[in-house]
């Protein structure tokens, strides 16, 4: 048994059509079904992730929140964006199982991480799509086994300085990281991109 991405068509980017200069990479949406995930898009659980409100305020001064895959697809295209995760399958989660189900269903990243994760081959997108110049991480922390996951990317582009790819780590867009937010979630955390996680629009 396994559980794959709820999008793993789009992961290795199949949905692009366009130049691609900023590429953000998310962790994992399970492909289960399960009563706490309409998502139909990558950050697409927007009753708990604000992404869609924040990258559009930044880049068109207004959130995208509600939308639709295609809006947020069209956005990407109109501003050189694409979207992806680090996990591909969790190859040994087993939908029959109880405590697995939990501990999928819950989207803690302390949970995942139990799992025998396959990952999602970054350095292969970097690869094909040579005009990204910014790598943006939703997460400021890598912890195990996040920092192992990511190692295969961050060796790549130490090895290709002369694509001068910049990584920036970003204040999670989750409405669970509202501790320290003065005023509105959205705006408080697109200036925190802007100004504190040095997001450039390219």
């Amino acid at each position: 048994m396994s559980c794959p991405h709820r999008f793993i068509n789009d992961l290795r980017l199949q949905y692009v059509d366009w130049e691609v200069r900023t590429l953000f990479i998310g962790t994992f949406n399970p492909a289960w079904d399960l009563p706490n995930n309409s998502a139909e898009w990558f950050y697409g659980r927007t009753a708990r992730n604000d992404f869609w409100g924040i990258l559009p305020t930044i880049h068109i001064g207004h959130s995208m929140i509600p939308g639709t895959p295609e809006d947020w697809k069209n956005f990407c295209r109109n501003h050189h964006i694409a979207v992806t995760d680090i996990i591909t399958c969790l190859n040994d989660a087993d939908i029959n199982n109880p405590t697995h189900l939990e501990m999928v269903k819950r989207f803690k990243d302390d949970q995942l991480a139990k799992f025998d994760i396959e990952s999602t081959n970054i350095p292969a997108l970097l690869e094909h799509h040579k005009e990204i110049k910014q790598i943006c991480l939703t997460r400021k922390t890598l912890p195990s086994p996040w920092n192992q996951l990511f190692q295969p990317t961050f060796d790549w582009v130490t090895n290709h300085p002369e694509r001068n790819i910049q990584f920036k780590r970003l204040r999670s867009p989750s409405r669970g990281a509202r501790r320290g937010v003065k005023g509105g979630f959205t705006e408080f955390t697109s200036t925190n991109w802007k100004t504190i996680g040095d997001y450039q629009i390219l």
